[in-house]
């Protein structure tokens, strides 16, 4: 009996001495935590609501162990289909443990990723999906602001979840968030430059110049001076460097080298700051604006109270909410008619919402240009970003100042706001960081990609089903120069190896980015951007990977790109060639749906050359089975192809609509009577008003009588066309 007391004794005695040993090391344990930003805070009490701290201090030890039980139980009722006794079980869990990232994170990953999928209607989804945005964003990271691992969660739900097409409803995520961010900010701005941004410089004084491009004019003029200088010197002769205010003395307009990226980035700063710069509050707002007080008491006539009181999400979206109180009839003001309310003969007078918005701007006077309506709105807009979706426009202006002028209605750039704000929470800056850096990069990476894939955008929202909104995405030329300082900025940081430019690792990658992104900003005209980037080829990359020079940089920039586009697709013959076609022409096409007719004609006329190439030694008789038909015929097969697919929704026949307004006539005479029963199938099934979505060219009569083979029964489908894609 005193053996087995004595062994009992020594047993306690080494547990209280383990347990000793052990509390030591919290300290080291904390600082670990806090180094890897995994630690909330240093008390679980601090800042926690008063149902927080109640079973904090309730439950204390066994906390643990209720919420390993509470996990257990949220997945079986997950496979149970009990979905929201799953959620309930994990806000419980989240309660019990608000001051631990990984349980915050676990159940957003849960509503996100594991629930939504078992539902099948695009409502459910999105539901699921956001509940999982909302989890950290208004909860988990407020709880644990240093935590990174949050801010990537977010950024990846961004990114992946609804920026990806893995899944079958990421339309319905992107129209969702759009409209969102519609509503709120709307369009955004289209710089006045954006065709020929060095018009700007010859046509506009230096101040103008200067003013709209700031820092960015000063540096094109000090380049192009010294661009100047070298070229004199190269023909032994000598030339002074002249500062911009000299020349301005002088009253002379400088040639700036300014490209379309700087002058949209600039423009796209320039909508933020305001944001920024508006007041904070009611009463500062009353002193820079006294008449917004007028404004404010009219507006309660309209049922809509606006006041400095804390503004919720639900408060916000609900029915009577300022969402659609305020900001929907406001863009019924603002925003041009829908195409959709065109073709369908919706009289916009009759619409309620227009009506109640025009009533808005009676007071605000926006549309007349009253800076007291335009500051009230910015105030508000200010509120919403930061009380409903913790947005700070500080942080926004370091999106677009670090990574360009991205669309707010687009996921990808939110993706990028939650990687900012979290490097920053964690004592780290976009171009230094440490903790988890490759996780972080990756997600920077695949957030500029998809900018530079999908971040021009064309939203018409419907609002009773949102998941049937026009949404035309396409690329976005001014993400090249982002994605570019990506790979420099960030590759030699993962590469042991150093390496000029994106260094070994990224290297294949950045060459074949810089080849497209030459390729294609040649091809849309924007030839001083190609050139830039083609030197900086040449000077970075000027061997292959077996140390002998590349014989494709000693060319032109034209002769580069040209043959690097028929060496692409010279093995492939007259088949490949002309996909390869389709594909720049399908891409015009879209481009003029879009509305950017500019860009279309830049692609066509590049097009036209690269036919010109090809068929250059393909006229003659023992040629003549490597030959095209003419390129108005090419271009008229694929118009025909791109207006010929199927469409399933009349949000998507919409784009068909967009592009038969805005196509050149011939393209229009040469498929009107060929497509004319689909058009009247699918004017038929959604309800369009053929007259107005589908009219008859004019004069289709004296066209037939000249072309009669354009209406044969088979069209000359021997060569394949590319499928024609919303947003390629």
């Amino acid at each position: 009996m005193r053996k087995a007391r004595a062994i009992q004794f020594l047993a306690l005695v080494c547990c209280v001495g383990l347990l000793a040993a052990a509390a030591t090391r919290m300290g080291a344990i904390n600082a670990g935590r806090q180094k890897l930003n995994t630690m909330g805070a240093t008390s679980p009490l601090e800042n926690a609501p008063p149902q927080y701290a109640f079973f904090i201090q309730a439950l204390g030890a066994f906390r643990g162990l209720i919420v390993d039980l509470a996990f257990i139980r949220a997945e079986e009722y997950k496979e149970a289909g009990r979905f929201f006794d799953a959620m309930q079980l994990a806000r419980w869990i989240c309660t019990l443990q608000p001051h631990f990232p990984t349980v915050w994170e676990f159940a957003a990953w849960n509503l996100a990723w594991n629930i939504s999928v078992t539902t099948y209607t695009p409502e459910e989804r999105w539901n699921w999906v956001y509940n999982g945005v909302k989890l950290l964003r208004d909860q988990g990271i407020p709880f644990n602001p240093q935590a990174v691992n949050l801010y990537k969660e977010l950024a990846w739900i961004f990114n992946n979840k609804m920026g990806e097409v893995t899944d079958d409803f990421h339309y319905t995520y992107k129209c969702n968030w759009a409209w969102r961010m519609h509503v709120l900010l709307g369009s955004p701005p289209i710089p006045q430059a954006e065709l020929d941004p060095n018009a700007l410089a010859r046509e506009t004084s230096t101040e103008a110049v200067t003013d709209l491009l700031g820092p960015a004019a000063r540096k094109a003029f000090v380049q192009n001076e010294e661009k100047r200088r070298a070229e004199a010197e190269k023909r032994g002769e000598k030339y002074t460097i002249r500062s911009l205010e000299e020349v301005t003395k002088a009253g002379a307009a400088p040639v700036l080298e300014v490209t379309t990226y700087e002058v949209t980035k600039r423009a796209a700063l320039e909508r933020v700051r305001r944001l920024d710069e508006a007041p904070a509050r009611l009463a500062d707002l009353y002193r820079q604006y006294p008449d917004a007080r007028r404004m404010v008491t009219a507006l309660q006539d309209l049922d809509i109270d606006l006041n400095d009181d804390p503004l919720t999400e639900d408060d916000y979206w609900c029915d009577g909410g300022l969402a659609f109180t305020f900001f929907v009839p406001y863009r019924k003001v603002v925003d041009p008619v829908s195409m959709f309310a065109l073709v369908t003969h919706e009289d916009p007078n009759a619409d309620a919402e227009r009506v109640r918005g025009q009533k808005l701007d009676a007071i605000l006077g926006v549309r007349a240009g009253n800076p007291a309506g335009e500051a009230l709105v910015h105030w508000l807009q200010k509120k919403v970003l930061k009380e409903v979706y913790k947005l700070d426009t500080q942080y926004m202006l370091q999106v677009v100042e670090n990574f360009g002028p991205v669309d707010w209605r687009s996921v990808d750039a939110h993706s990028l706001y939650w990687v900012v704000r979290g490097l920053v929470a964690g004592g780290e800056t976009v171009s230094g960081f440490f903790n988890d850096k490759v996780n972080t990069a990756r997600i920077m990476f695949f957030s500029l990609r998809n900018l530079f894939l999908r971040n021009r955008m064309i939203f018409e929202p419907y609002p009773p089903k949102i998941y049937l909104s026009y949404l035309n995405v396409g690329r976005d030329l001014n993400f090249i120069e982002p994605m570019h300082e990506a790979y420099v900025k960030f590759g030699p940081l993962f590469d042991p190896r150093g390496g000029t430019g994106a260094g070994e690792l990224y290297r294949i990658g950045h060459l074949n980015f810089l080849s497209e992104a030459i390729r294609l900003l040649y091809i849309s005209g924007r030839e001083a951007e190609a050139d830039h980037y083609y030197k900086y080829l040449q000077q970075t990359y000027p061997t292959n990977e077996q140390g002998q020079l590349s014989p494709a940089l000693s060319k032109t920039l034209r002769d580069y790109v040209m043959g690097s586009f028929i060496e692409s697709i010279q093995t492939g013959g007259v088949r490949e060639f002309r996909l390869a076609l389709d594909g720049l022409l399908t891409r015009a096409y879209n481009d003029l749906a879009a509305g950017d007719s500019g860009q279309y004609v830049r692609i066509v006329q590049r097009c036209r050359e690269l036919y010109e190439q090809y068929m250059k030694d393909k006229r003659s008789a023992i040629m003549a089975s490597k030959a095209l038909f003419s390129f108005t015929d090419i271009q008229t097969d694929t118009f025909y192809a791109w207006l010929a697919q199927p469409v399933p929704t009349p949000m998507a026949s919409l784009h068909k609509v967009r592009l038969w307004r805005a196509a050149p006539l011939f393209l229009r005479q040469g498929v009107y009577d060929e497509l004319r029963p689909l058009f009247e199938a699918e004017c038929t099934d959604w309800g369009f008003d053929i007259a107005e979505a589908f009219p008859e060219p004019p004069g289709m009569a004296d066209y037939r009588h000249l072309h009669p083979d354009r209406r044969r029964p088979e069209r000359p489908d021997e060569v394949e066309t590319l499928p024609m894609k919303i947003g390629d």
